[in-house]
């Protein structure tokens, strides 16, 4: 099973506050069945620049290298890309694409979004040859109006939900209502922590199980690991 969206990193950005809460983190991944993990620490363009974020990735890399066992997911690196305007023209940016993938996660703004928002994303896959993946677009649907909210899921990108989505009701109705279309193209657990924002693969699963049934969950896990392994390069 996959987990396209995490923040097992130590000391790198918000998430893992050292080496031995990142290892509590990989090993609660794995004992929930997670058997690839992706780190996607934030990337914020307007306060460093790519070279300078993957030095320091890196680092933190050989860290986390030193102190596995080899039982635990395996481990990709990316980033968490926060938009921002003329995104597509940065011939820096795809660098920080899913190791090994024609993927990069994406953070939209939580200001109000403008069309232009969108159009700048399709121009930078088209730019670059790459596809975005959104990340945790459940988050938005409370801060963003409904008409332009509803046309996020008219644009041509994967959509990332995170586990969390299907532990309350509203965020739950969301995302039930795109594993239906086919639109839940994605899932992370978006974790940082091993207490408030701790590995919950396990979580969102009961709740599918619950409410659906074992064969979607199943069904949801199999169709994310493959369109993952269609874009490995």
């Amino acid at each position: 099973m996959l987990d396209i969206h995490s923040h097992i990193l130590p000391k790198f950005d918000d998430g893992s506050a050292s080496s031995e809460m990142t290892m509590q983190m990989l090993r609660s991944s794995a004992e929930q069945g997670v058997s690839t993990i992706v780190s996607t620490s934030h990337f914020y363009g307007y306060a460093e620049d790519p070279e300078h974020f993957l030095e320091r990735r890196d680092g933190a890399r050989h860290r986390i290298r030193s102190l596995c066992k080899g039982d635990e997911p395996e481990i990709l690196y990316g980033a968490e890309v926060l938009y921002y305007p003329g995104i597509s023209h940065s011939e820096e940016i795809p660098r920080l694409a899913i190791e090994g993938t024609s993927l990069i996660l994406i953070e939209l703004p939580f200001f109000p979004w403008t069309t232009g928002i969108f159009d700048e994303l399709v121009a930078f896959q088209y730019n670059h040859r790459i596809s975005v993946v959104l990340a945790h677009v459940e988050r938005y649907q409370d801060i963003q109006k409904k008409a332009i909210y509803q046309e996020l899921f008219e644009q041509p990108f994967y959509f990332q939900v995170n586990a969390e989505a299907f532990l309350t009701r509203r965020s739950r109705k969301l995302a039930m209502k795109l594993m239906d279309r086919g639109q839940l193209h994605f899932l992370g657990t978006d974790c940082h922590n091993v207490t408030d924002r701790a590995p919950n693969m396990a979580q969102a699963q009961k709740v599918i199980e619950k409410r659906m049934s074992p064969n979607d969950w199943q069904q949801l896990v199999a169709e994310c690991d493959d369109r993952f392994h269609m874009h490995r390069l």
